[in-house]
């Protein structure tokens, strides 16, 4: 068999280094063979299939074929190896086809010192194109898949032993008439053995720890006004009778559930990129806990003007680092409200939390507003909160109509030090406010979702009619308005360039939506007046 044949019996390897600065993002790309991400140095966050995960160091990730991958740095910048090869061994093809702690489609994997070893070997390797390079790199490739094979291994055995497995048990099946003489058989162990490792390990009696999970969820339903009957209450949490689930929950809590339930307001603490407080407090409910945004918004909180008033008492979460799910438990919250964002994944431990609820992102702010209501039982308040801001909206729609028509197509951007962005007309609240609320026409190249990013030059060459910058960096404004194209601009000839003071713009909420409406309407009123006295 020539060489060139035996290669092309053999997996074909493509190994290389990322080193990412500060939340850059790889370009995106689609596995078409099997590939391993290992995550060298730093932290990142991974979006596979469009869904995002952290990946931190000691971790890997086995993608499958046609996997769709995004990956971006955290604030420490990042150090990755992405290794694609077209062939895996029978064992492995079917690990990373049966799923992960990430997806369907993804293995996540210990790695070892002697992967990083043999990568920076391969890496080496692939730089040469002789014959005894190629088989070394594949004799590398093949130890390497030895040592994710002897991972593999590890992870599959049983994370639990016979005493965790039966509090899972409980966990799961609280509601049901669970007998707990049941649950010595499925530990393997007599009766007496098994509660003195149970109390050993979880501190209770078995029987006391299903209580206690049985309280923990009825005083979570206790808390939502009007959601539930008493009757209904004690059944879904495994009690037959109303009576002896009172009387169980009397002498747990020295209350009775019905004065219980009327006894406080619920308790919410929020964690995500989102002031979802500015949500709650629309609903009539101040959190406990809230995020802050420090480097933003340089005052004693960390929160925007339009809601310090509001939320005087409570307490600032800095958002521009990881929160610890102990650091919001301190507050006492009756209920978490958790959102994944940038180095602050929900993991399990948020999963595993009583009182989290993980939420998902959605396209448009109302939806948040719905979503709080009918968690909070809150749904009419919900609803009268989303008709104001509407109203809001269209007078100023009609205010602002001569103004806008005007203005010509406009383009959104964003300029970063090394990162500039155009908005698309859809997918993101502040596009959505000025093309549909203010009324400006979108430029033709602003039909995706979301923004993209692209070369700055990309400005010059488009030359819109109108420019409105957002969240920018003076620097980098400064920048471009040196540049010889920039004055040839016809957005700059016709005076359309728009520079407001966006820095407190959120049309995310209730609040920082009539905010930015207002401040934004001024602006460009005040802009038309000064194009009138030119």
């Amino acid at each position: 068999m020539s060489c060139a044949l035996q290669r092309a019996a053999y997996a074909m390897t493509d190994i290389k280094q990322h080193r990412c600065a500060r939340y850059e993002a790889m370009r995106p790309f689609r596995t078409t063979g099997y590939a391993l991400l290992l995550l060298h140095e730093g932290s990142a966050k991974l979006s596979i299939h469009h869904r995002r995960h952290a990946l931190r160091p000691g971790r890997c990730c086995l993608l499958a074929p046609g996997t769709w991958v995004k990956c971006e740095a955290g604030r420490g910048g990042a150090l990755l190896y992405l290794l694609q090869y077209e062939s895996l061994c029978p064992a492995l093809a079917a690990a990373a086809a049966e799923g992960s702690a990430f997806e369907d489609d993804a293995l996540l994997l210990a790695h070892s010192p002697a992967m990083l070893t043999l990568l920076a070997q391969m890496q080496q390797l692939a730089e040469r194109d002789d014959d005894a390079s190629y088989f070394r790199r594949q004799a590398l490739f093949y130890e390497l898949l030895h040592l994710i094979s002897l991972a593999q291994a590890a992870e599959d055995k049983p994370a639990h032993d016979a005493i965790q497995m039966t509090v899972d048990y409980i966990d799961s099946h609280y509601m049901e008439e669970l007998q707990v003489g049941q649950l010595p058989e499925m530990a393997n162990l007599t009766p007496s053995a098994f509660c003195r490792a149970f109390k050993k390990s979880v501190g209770v009696s078995p029987g006391a720890y299903l209580t206690q999970i049985r309280i923990r969820k009825a005083k979570e339903l206790l808390r939502v006004a009007g959601r539930s009957t008493l009757k209904e209450i004690a059944q879904s949490v495994g009690y037959g009778d109303e009576l002896y689930f009172s009387r169980v929950f009397k002498k747990s809590e020295g209350v009775s559930p019905t004065a219980y339930a009327a006894s406080r307001p619920t308790r919410v603490a929020v964690v995500s990129h989102l002031f979802l407080q500015d949500h709650l407090l629309a609903l009539g409910i101040q959190p406990v806990a809230a995020p802050a945004f420090p480097s933003v918004y340089t005052n004693s909180s960390g929160f925007p003007r339009y809601l310090q008033r509001q939320l005087q008492g409570t307490c600032p979460l800095n958002a521009e680092t990881l929160i610890d799910l102990s650091e919001v438990q301190q507050h006492q919250p009756d209920m978490i409200i958790k959102m994944a964002f940038q180095g602050n994944p929900s993991d399990s431990s948020w999963q595993r939390a009583e009182n989290a609820i993980c939420l998902e992102g959605f396209p448009e702010w109302h939806h948040y507003v719905e979503a709080l209501g009918s968690l909070l039982d809150k749904q009419s308040e919900a609803e009268r909160v989303i008709r104001r801001v509407e109203k809001i909206e269209g007078d100023y729609r009609c205010k602002l109509q001569a103004l806008t028509d005007a203005a010509g197509e406009l383009l959104i951007v964003r300029a970063l030090p090394g990162d500039f962005r155009i908005y698309g007309d859809h997918g993101h609240a502040l596009s959505g406010l000025v093309y549909r609320v203010f009324g400006f026409e979108a430029h033709p190249s602003a039909s995706h979702a979301f923004y993209k990013r692209v070369p700055w030059q990309t400005l010059f060459e488009l030359d819109p009619a109108s420019i409105l910058f957002i969240w920018s960096d003076p620097a980098e404004l400064a920048r471009l308005q040196a540049h010889p194209a920039w004055r040839e601009l016809q957005a700059v000839r016709s005076g359309s360039v728009f520079c407001p003071d966006t820095r407190e713009w959120d049309p995310w909420g209730p609040s920082g939506r009539e905010y930015t409406i207002y401040d934004g309407a001024r602006y460009f009123q005040q802009a038309a007046q000064q194009r009138l006295v030119l």
